[in-house]
Parts: structure tokens; sequence; C-alpha cells
């Protein structure tokens, strides 16, 4: 195997990550100076907050734009081909999501059902291969109804999207997330000489990290609802997009990389149920919650308390990353590692204890 970097690595690419990193900046530093008071946009307020200060929830949008921007702006080709197809399938949840950001009034609903929109355009514009999920228990039978198939890809970018959405507000660990998911999506496609994946998945990590270094460790900028939502989609799509141009990797695989953002919201959806409150009724119980909660009292961590979530789940976010580099070609090894990653997720939970919530005042 010989790839040369060239072959999959476009150096304008260079241009627009330096234009999310600009406009990042910018944001941050308009918000720090309280200019959304200008605009007469409200403060964010919600059970979940865990940031002090009021932080602008723009990252998603000038990710996007960036995304946008540079598609424009090359020739077409493959790559720029499948990032124009998850553009256009985005535009409902951008729409969406935006106003959510600015305003934060767009009902649970409404969110739902753009994103089961999104999904729709995705499979209405995709006409690749799909992985072969149909000797998978259960899942199988469901892709073998009349619509099994649509329903089935449709609800998991659905799911992986809200599991995103739910770890954004917490520094740096919604951009983790996805870094680790793309790095394996990366990973695989360089083993399996897949030019075009590779192109496509690196432009999107290049386009990602200027948000980042504003985002972790001070908070200066978070992804918003526009962006954790638009995040976990483009990789949900292109999880599917990859293990359908490669059957050679068993689909088990695509679980393996997305289990955590599944896994949250999974998670989430029966203790909910468990509970007997609305499965949309937002709460304080999530694991990065209750660890923030924990550092949060103890003098020495208030203020960094935030930052240390992330590092502190390392573990659960890098899991499928390193996981992936050693058992993809053994789908054995894939549910057991998949079954060890419910197990350390199931123990974390039990063992991070309960304490009690603290309101987090806004600074003015």
């Amino acid at each position: 195997m010989n790839l040369n970097i060239m072959q999959w690595f476009d150096p304008s690419i260079l241009i627009f990550m330096g234009m999310s990193l600009v406009l990042n900046g910018l944001v941050a530093y308009l918000w720090h100076k309280k200019f959304y008071q200008k605009l007469g946009l409200k403060s964010y307020q919600a059970i979940q907050r865990i940031h002090l200060k009021e932080t602008p929830r723009l990252g998603g949008l000038i990710f996007a734009l960036s995304l946008i921007a540079y598609v424009m702006y090359c020739p077409n080709n493959e790559s720029i081909q499948l990032l124009k197809i998850i553009l256009i399938s985005l535009i409902p949840i951008m729409i969406v999501g935006l106003k959510e950001d600015l305003f934060h009034n767009v009902k649970p609903a409404i969110r739902l059902f753009s994103l089961l929109f999104v999904g729709w355009l995705f499979r209405a514009q995709f006409t690749g291969p799909l992985p072969n999920m149909a000797d998978i228990p259960l899942i199988g039978k469901l892709l073998a109804l009349q619509g099994g198939v649509s329903f089935f890809y449709i609800l998991s970018m659905v799911a992986v999207a809200n599991g995103m959405n739910l770890i954004d507000g917490v520094n740096g660990l919604c951009a983790a997330v996805a870094l680790s998911i793309l790095g394996a999506l990366l990973f695989l496609s360089y083993k399996t000489i897949d030019v075009m994946m590779l192109s496509t998945i690196f432009s999107v990590i290049l386009i990602l990290i200027p948000f980042l270094i504003f985002n972790y460790p001070y908070g200066k900028i978070f992804l918003g609802d526009l962006g954790a939502y638009s995040l976990g989609l483009i990789i949900s799509m292109l999880t599917i997009i990859f293990f359908g141009r490669h059957p050679e990797i068993s689909p088990w695989g695509a679980v393996l990389i997305l289990i955590y953002p599944a896994m949250e919201i999974v998670f989430s959806l029966f203790r909910r149920l468990i509970k007997g409150v609305p499965i949309y009724h937002a709460d304080t119980a999530h694991l990065h919650l209750k660890l923030f909660h924990l550092f949060r009292p103890q003098p020495h961590y208030k203020k960094i308390a935030n930052a240390l979530v992330t590092p502190a789940l390392f573990g659960l976010w890098l899991f499928p990353l390193l996981a992936t580099t050693w058992v993809y070609q053994k789908p054995l090894f894939i549910l057991i590692s998949i079954v060890l990653f419910l197990l350390i997720y199931a123990a974390l939970y039990a063992i991070v204890p309960k304490v009690k919530t603290i309101k987090i005042k806004l600074k003015k």
C-alpha cells in the first residue's frame, strides 16, 4: 500500500480552515463584548446549562459556512459531490438549528421532524451501496420489510445526531467525540485505500479543528443545535457511506464507531421511560453532567470543572478509535469491544455519584 498524500489532501482546504479560525475568534470576541445584547438576543437558559458566562452557540454555523464555502470553491470531483449531497440534506436542520441557537424557542417536535426530514433527503439523494445488515438479528428482519431500509438508517442518523446534541455544552466533548469517530473512519479509509473517503473525512476534520481551539478548554464558543445535530448527521452519513463501500468490513464496526453518541441517547431514553417523564424532558442525569456537578463543589476544581469533564471521559470517547485500529478485521473482537464499551459506560455511570445539582448563575 503506497498512498501519496496529495492524492487525498487538497491544500486549498487550509484557506477555509483559516476562515473557520478567524470567524470562531471573531464571534467569541463579539460575544465577550456583549454584542448579542445589541442584536436583541436573549441569554440561553436551560436546566442542563453548565457554563458561567453567556457563550455564543454559533460554532456550528461557522463550521457549516466554512464547509459550504470550501465545496463551492473546489472543482467538482467525487469527494465534493459527496459533500454536496450531505450539505443539501442538512438544510432543514441548519434552518431550525440556527433559529434555536439564536432565539431558543424551537419545540422538540419541530427539531425531531427536521432531523427525520434530513434523513429522508439523504436517502433520496444517495444512490450508492448501503452496509449489509441482513445477518444482524432483528435488524435483518426490519430491513426485509417494505421501507425497512430507509426507516432503519433514518432512525440511526436521528439517534446519533441527538446523542451528539446531548453532549454539546461540555467544553471539548462533542468535538472530541466527532474527531474520534472521524479518526476511526479516516484510519479505515486509509487501510482500504479509499481515496474519496480519505479526502472527504480529512476535509471535515480540518474545518472542525479551529472550533475546538476556541471551545476547549475555556468554552469561548459552542456548536449549538445547528452544529451538534449537523455534526452527528455528518458522521452518521459518512459511516453509512463507508461501510456500504466496504462490505469486507463487518457492519458491527459501524456500531462500534458510533457507540458513544448512540449510547448517550438510548440510555437517556430508557432512563426517562423508567422515571415516567417525557422523553424530550431535559435533565441533569447524563454522565457528563454528573461528573461536572461532582467536580464543581470542590474548591480546587470550581473554575475548571467544565474543562475537566472531557479528559475525565477520554476512555469513552477515545475507545471506538483505539478499538477500531485493533479489531476492524475481526468481527468477533468487534462484538467483544462493543460489549466492553457498554460495561465501561455502565460501570462509570454507577460509580459516579449523583450529587446535588448546583444552579449555574449567569455572569453579567
